[in-house]
């Protein structure tokens, strides 16, 4: 537009100044060429044409002058117009620069999901055992064994991946036997289902503890966050229950707080592994000075909680039906406990194999065959000799009488004696360190 403008004015001007010499120059050879007053008329022509070229020149001028202004209007325009694509090619480099960065944060993320998933592919692969994925050593939480003068308290996980077998009730019954015989037992509800703790528990104070966040679900999330909860404060005193008995209780909640750990460890979402978070507790001094011994009652399947349990464990006892199909279970159970044994827990040991739910006060010709063919499977499996209990427990509706009155059998107990033998084979395989002074022993345990 400035160009034509300017090509425009130049070419008008150029024309109408090269008339207006034309015609000054023929005028001035009029002037000097009039003879007579008949030459007048020339003359007058002459200047007529002149005045119509000044006309034309000053009109065009004017029309100068506007397109002159136009020009200026249009410079500003286009100084304005450039502005913008300035201010605009800016944008766009900045807009690069950005997308530039959300790319390449976009393949970082896209390789630690493709990471992750791969993770949790192998983990879906490996059916589980992920459980016995090396240690990192900045994670690791050193395993202190018993000793006399580190840490005299037992800890033992009740455990059968065979559901059905009634770990819960041989856990609240040994409990209350060991109690009797002097024992300060802790007991620790890692069950999924919350079963011991629901022995003991009605539906109100479950939902109590729940809205508190006292279960042990809340403990173990605490502690991944590296909030330093104390375990003291998730123990709860038992009603109907010997008064030197305490439970961490658990419910049904607990599920969601297993799904929770285990996603945020695939996720690498703390600093800590969450298969040590029982033993660094368990350890400590505001623990170990409170209880001689330590019940967990562990759920039927490899998780956060069982190996939480496992990794701070000092001995597993295997509750076991003396028939085919739960006996057949136990030899595979120590290969996998042979596997947690290597990766978290070299010190861990199994205190013994004993049956349960048997068919009478005498095991059955069938009972003791199966208890001997089992002694011989866990030598093979477990690679060392596995005790196998003289106690045993059986079958009985006495039993779920008591746990329908949310008590545990007394010494008042027909069956009282029954788990007070297996408390005393229990005692037998501690070291003599682990195990309170003899004057504790309550006359009322007599056998």
């Amino acid at each position: 537009m400035v160009a034509l403008c300017g090509i425009a004015y130049r070419s008008l001007t150029s024309s109408l100044r090269a008339k207006l010499r034309e015609t000054e120059r023929e005028l001035r050879e009029t002037r000097d060429g009039i003879k007579d007053l008949g030459d007048l008329d020339v003359v007058r022509t002459k200047l007529a044409e002149y005045d119509g070229v000044k006309g034309k020149l000053s009109q065009a001028e004017k029309q100068v002058g506007s397109l002159t202004t136009q020009l200026i209007f249009v410079q500003e325009e286009c100084d304005g117009y450039r502005a913008v694509i300035h201010g605009l090619t800016g944008e766009r480099d900045a807009l690069k620069e950005r997308c530039a960065t959300i790319a390449a944060e976009r393949d970082e993320v896209q390789g630690e999901l493709k990471a992750e998933q791969n993770k949790i592919k192998k983990a879906v692969q490996r059916d589980g055992a992920i459980w016995t994925d090396p240690v990192l050593a900045a994670k690791k939480v050193e395993f202190r064994p018993l000793d006399p003068d580190v840490r005299r308290m037992p800890i033992i996980s009740m455990l059968n991946l065979k559901g059905g077998v009634g770990k819960t009730t041989v856990t609240a019954n040994l409990a209350s036997a060991l109690a009797h015989r002097g024992y300060r037992v802790l007991l620790i509800d890692l069950d999924l289902q919350g079963s011991l703790t629901g022995m003991f528990l009605d539906e109100k104070e479950q939902e109590r503890l729940y809205k508190e966040n006292r279960l042990v679900g809340n403990f173990l999330e605490a502690s991944f966050d590296a909030e330093f909860p104390n375990l003291m404060d998730y123990v709860h005193q038992l009603p109907g229950f010997p008064t030197k008995c305490q439970l961490v209780p658990t419910t049904d909640a607990q599920s969601y707080a297993e799904m929770n750990l285990t996603v945020r460890w695939f996720l690498k979402d703390s600093t800590r592994d969450p298969r040590f978070l029982l033993r660094k507790e368990l350890q400590l001094a505001r623990v170990t000075n409170r209880f001689d011994v330590v019940l967990i009652d562990c759920p039927p399947l490899l998780n956060v909680s069982c190996s939480n349990a496992l990794a701070a464990s000092d001995y597993v006892m295997v509750p076991v039906m003396p028939s085919g199909q739960s006996t057949a279970r136990v030899p595979v159970l120590l290969e996998r406990l042979k596997e947690i044994r290597e990766a978290i827990n070299p010190d861990l040991k199994v205190l013994g194999v004993f049956a349960n739910r048997t068919r009478g006060a005498e095991l059955t010709a069938d009972e003791s065959n199966r208890l001997d063919e089992l002694r011989g499977q866990c030598r093979d499996a477990w690679g060392e000799k596995v005790h196998v209990f003289e106690s045993f427990i059986r079958q009985a509706t006495a039993i779920r009488d008591c746990e329908d009155e949310r008590r545990t059998l007394g010494p008042d107990d027909e069956f009282f004696k029954t788990f007070a033998a297996l408390a005393q084979e229990v005692e037998d395989g501690f070291p003599t360190f682990a195990r309170p002074p003899a004057a504790k022993i309550t006359s009322e345990v007599s056998l």
